[in-house]
């Protein structure tokens, strides 16, 4: 049976559970390394650029490095699992087609979260932008499980599935096109 084609599949929502779990290790992450830059930044405020580079940078290589060696580790046990397309390389540095996923996978947690953000701000109690902030901010600390910051986390896992069943779409239609070029 086929999904609607307005429905995520399968793969969409994997990669968006994925996603997200791996931007709140790296948010984890973050939160303990914070307290070495802001020691550093007491210290040397002139790097103040190259750790907010850093900070966007991170999150970007390290999925596109992820991406690379899952599909490394894919292709070598589970072989029918990727694209025919795809054109993924052997070695350790990733290929453009991993850079893509993770610019794609940055911009869908930052989308999702800036929706999710607006959504809630617009349909719940919480008055002002502090308390929309304070709740996504909890999903990263340590403090344990709360009610607020779980369901931000869905929410966004719910975007960030359309958001890659979008980019779905838009990878078939463009490889359907192709193939009728040929």
């Amino acid at each position: 049976m086929r999904l609607p084609y307005w429905l995520p599949n399968f793969r969409s929502w994997f990669n968006a559970v994925a996603l997200i779990l791996l931007m709140i290790g790296i948010g984890y992450l973050m939160d303990y390394a914070g307290d070495i830059i802001s020691i550093l930044l007491d210290k040397a405020p002139w790097l103040i650029g190259t750790f907010l580079f850093l900070l966007f940078a991170f999150p970007i290589v390290s999925i596109a490095f992820l991406h690379h060696w899952l599909h490394t580790f894919l292709d070598v046990f589970f072989p029918a699992s990727r694209f025919p397309e795809d054109e993924l390389q052997a070695g350790w540095f990733p290929s453009i087609f991993s850079w893509w996923e993770a610019i794609f996978g940055w911009t869908s947690y930052v989308l999702a979260s800036v929706s999710v953000l607006f959504f809630l701000g617009i349909f719940t109690s919480y008055s002002n932008l502090f308390q929309l902030v304070y709740i996504w901010g909890q999903s990263f600390s340590t403090s344990g499980f709360s009610l607020p910051s779980a369901r931000f986390t869905i929410f966004q896992i719910i975007v960030a599935a359309y958001l890659y069943q979008l980019e779905f779409l838009v990878k078939q239609r463009l490889v359907t096109a192709n193939r009728q070029e040929i």
